[in-house]
């Protein structure tokens, strides 16, 4: 393997999640809370959170929310199993980065795969057609094909949404996050602001 072949393996591990946003801002939580609380003619909640974000930011609202479904336990084994796969692949390169001839280097499994794994592991269909429609819709989902047919999430990397959930994501911040939106939240009610959460 070439040094070039290791950069480029290496710049694509590193960087395979950076620029990524999931999630609202707590700003955006803040104003939401407000927001729910105050329901005003037939805007949505979303389209005055728009208004409110680029009102006061100058921006709009960079949530990157995925819908909760029975197929999340699913997703987030296919996007735990992903990352090992490309972790695996990494260490593999680091080892055999100064071989002349090295082994082949172990694959990453295709969305395909890891679909049939997880149906395997989390769902109990009756006969093989309920199986292919399972994991034909967890790959889609994984991909983000399936949610971009329903005009939703352009834009959004799924596979690296789930990884994120799956391996990255911070239950602890979330949770001290939450406490903090809260003690808020009662703040601004005790002040005579009303807050929905």
């Amino acid at each position: 393997m070439s040094d070039e072949d290791f950069n480029q393996t290496e710049e694509d591990y590193e960087s395979y999640s950076v620029g990524t946003l999931f999630g609202r801002s707590f700003l955006e939580k803040l104003l939401l809370a407000i927001i729910k609380a105050h329901p005003i003619g037939e805007d949505t909640p979303e389209s005055r959170l728009r208004n409110a974000m680029r009102a006061l930011t100058g921006e709009n609202s960079k949530a990157r929310v995925v819908a909760q479904d029975g197929d999340l336990p699913a997703l987030l084994f296919m996007g735990h199993e992903h990352h090992v796969d490309k972790g695996n692949k990494f260490l593999w390169v680091m080892k055999h980065r100064r071989e002349k001839n090295p082994p082949k280097p172990p694959k990453i499994r295709k969305d395909l795969a890891l679909a049939k794994e997880a149906t395997d592991k989390f769902f109990n269909p009756p006969n093989e057609q309920a199986r292919k429609a399972i994991y034909d819709r967890l790959r889609e989902k994984f991909s983000g094909s399936y949610y971009r047919k329903r005009g939703k999430g352009e834009g959004i990397n799924f596979r690296e949404y789930f990884v994120y959930q799956a391996v990255e994501h911070d239950y602890v911040a979330e949770t001290l996050e939450a406490q903090s939106l809260d003690l808020i939240c009662k703040e601004l009610r005790e002040n005579g602001v009303k807050t929905s959460r």
